[in-house]
């Protein structure tokens, strides 16, 4: 039977086995958490994912020195162990949480199958809306995981409510920022634009690999602080991205319907580097 275990601090658990005390529980909420994608026992874009965690925990004050590597070799050794201990050696998805807990940090890793193949796109595509109920704070640099929590939460349980896989996020100038669990991009002509950092949202650990994707696709990449929603519904395709699924087509946005070939050769440029980045660690 495959799952059932977790890691916690380098140590195997069951799924239903008492794994933390009180203290620990109230202080996991001052850590954060991240997902990525594993195949055949391999972190895809492993050095991107490694370096995601350091800056993440950065913004946050915890120092990762002694527990991680920044070249991933401590967490690619406990991910491959996880996995076979659940009995998972094809796709995979991993969650990482990092948190401390009296003056330690503590990581907990568990995985989950995932669809096979290096980031599969599904037909037909993403019917989605905007979330307009909060609105995200700008910040001068790169934000990572913790400071956009609570609004990821709250539209991720309105999507819920809404039946939507899926809902774009706005900062405080009601422009579009990120997507829930990742980030978008939308093409017009031959360009595609991406949300830049300076927009306010959520820095996707795989943007380098879909920006060398949508180049070798023989697009070209552009970062856009202000990306309105009139941008958005008059683009002329639409995707979102994340290190679990990849590239997702967008079949919709709020009345809006897009045909998607352009999104899919990008998308199958960024599964081809996938594929050749897990080679090149046999």
């Amino acid at each position: 039977m495959k799952g059932g275990y977790f890691l916690l601090n380098g140590q195997f658990h069951k799924g239903n086995e008492p794994a933390f005390h009180l203290a620990d529980l109230s202080q996991r909420a001052e850590g954060f958490s991240e997902v990525f994608r594993a195949e055949y026992n391999e972190i895809l874009f492993l050095g991107s994912v490694c370096s995601h965690l350091w800056a993440t925990a950065k913004t946050i004050g915890l120092d990762l020195d002694g527990i991680f590597d920044l070249d991933g070799r401590v967490l690619r050794k406990d991910v491959s162990r996880l996995l076979n201990k659940n009995k998972l050696y094809l796709s995979a998805k991993i969650e990482i949480q990092i948190f401390p807990t009296e003056g330690k940090i503590n990581v907990l890793l568990s995985a989950e199958e995932a669809e096979r193949d290096f980031f599969p796109v599904k037909e037909p595509g993403l019917l989605l809306l905007f979330y307009r109920d909060l609105l995200k704070e700008i910040y001068p640099d790169p934000v990572y995981a913790p400071p956009g929590f609570f609004i990821q939460k709250a539209a991720k349980r309105k999507a819920d409510v809404l039946n939507k896989p899926n809902l774009i996020l706005l900062n405080r100038e009601e422009c579009a920022c990120e997507s829930i669990g990742g980030s978008f991009a939308y093409l017009d002509k031959n360009q595609v634009i991406f949300p830049s950092n300076s927009a306010g949202g959520y820095c996707c650990a795989i943007k380098e690999q879909v920006i060398k994707s949508v180049k070798a696709a023989g697009f070209k990449p552009v970062e856009k602080e202000k990306i309105s929603m009139d941008d958005l519904l008059h683009a002329e395709e639409m995707f979102l991205y994340d290190p679990v699924n990849g590239i997702r087509k967008v079949l919709g946005l709020e009345e809006r319907r897009y045909f998607s070939p352009k999104t899919k050769l990008i998308a199958g440029k960024l599964s081809e580097l996938a594929k050749k980045e897990r080679e090149t660690r046999g």
